[in-house]
This record gives structure tokens, sequence and C-alpha cells, in this order.
């Protein structure tokens, strides 16, 4: 059995989306003077690897508790979208069309563009490979329980429109993936499960894709 990490390292001084709030950490209790070490964290619930619950952008939707876990972990086809990893390019339905077949019988799927290799930079929050609300749309039809993306959100441009066609239709969001190159244009088991969090509407996650 192969394991891949799908997930960048986690770490407080992470850059965060632009207008979010910083995350910070505080070791209240420490080995020499308590026995044990214990932190406080302030964790920006959409930092890193991470997953946008219905709640998210749906003032009535569902939170991390509530969404099943089954959205998180089973099969998932990686579709190569290298070719659109350039900077504010938008993924549409004829990059992901070709796949169809392997999508709906997956019913998970990440898009592969190499942006993750941008992570913890300015443009990675600004620039990174878009998803069309057509395409959005169109992944809805195919009836997809989860969509991975390795930029930040889902669209530089119309992302609330886009994040309410997914979560809407209780898709399962997981941004800011990585790795995706060495699992490409072949379907894995996506195991990715966040906390059982109630009336969160996001949270960080172990992204790792699990191959025979």
């Amino acid at each position: 059995m192969k394991l891949t990490d799908l997930s960048h390292p986690f770490t407080i001084t992470d850059m965060v989306f632009p207008g979010t709030q910083l995350m910070s950490c505080d070791r209240t209790h420490n080995c020499k003077e308590h026995g044990y070490n214990l932190t406080m964290c302030n964790i920006n619930t959409h930092a890193g690897t991470h997953t946008d619950a219905p709640l998210h952008f749906l003032e009535d939707g569902k939170s991390l508790v509530q969404v099943e876990l089954e959205r998180y972990v089973g099969t998932c086809f990686v579709v190569n979208c290298t070719h659109k990893g350039y900077a504010n390019a938008m993924l549409q339905v004829e990059d992901v069309k070709p796949y169809e077949e392997q999508i709906k019988k997956a019913e998970r799927v990440i898009f592969a563009t190499g942006w993750s290799k941008e992570f913890n930079t300015e443009k990675f929050f600004t620039e990174y490979p878009s998803v069309s609300t057509e395409l959005a749309k169109y992944l809805v039809s195919l009836g997809i329980k989860m969509m991975g993306v390795e930029g930040p959100s889902v669209n530089t441009i119309d992302g609330a429109e886009v994040h309410k066609i997914l979560l809407g239709a209780d898709v399962a969001i997981v941004e800011a993936l990585t790795n995706t190159e060495q699992v490409v244009n072949r379907e894995i088991i996506f195991c990715g499960a966040p906390l059982a969090f109630t009336d969160m509407d996001g949270f960080p996650l172990r992204a790792y894709a699990i191959e025979p």
C-alpha cells in the first residue's frame, strides 16, 4: 500500500486569506513546570489544506458535524489540469469532459494544476486557477460527493456563486491540496475528514491518497 500526503504542513505562521485574521498559539503548560505540554491555538478555519462546509456560504447550511463522513473518504479521480496551472486560469467543462466516466465512477475529483508551488506567497491567494460556474454545475450534474483544488479557494471572481453551487448540492470542497503530481491521472482512495466540529464552517484537515 502506498500513501501520498496531499496536505501542506500546518504552521501557525502560514499566510491566510487576505482580510482574515492571522493565527496564534500559546503554550500554556510545559513539561518542566507542569509535567506535560498543552497549547491553546487561535486557528483560521480556512488556513492551509482545509475543507469548506456548506455553512461557509449558506446561512442555514450544514456545519462540519453534519457533513457525511463518506464525502471525505472513498474513490477519487485526479484530473491532469496542469495546462491550466498559470495565474488566473479558468478551468472549464472541456478540460474535464474527457474524464467524465472516471469522475462519475469515483464520485470524487481533484484538479491537479501545480498551483501548490505558490503556497505561502501573495499570488497564491489572488491569482489561483479557478473553477468556472459552468464547470461547477457540470460536476453537480455528475453527482460528485467531493471536489478538491490546489488553490486556497474555488474562484477568484465568482467565488461566492461557485461555492453556493457546489455546497448547495452537498459537494464537499477541499482546498489548498499539494503533491497531486504524484497521483495525477489515476484513481486513488482519498482520505481527508476534518474534525466533527459543531456549528463550524470549515477546518484544516490531513488529506492523503491511498493506492494498493
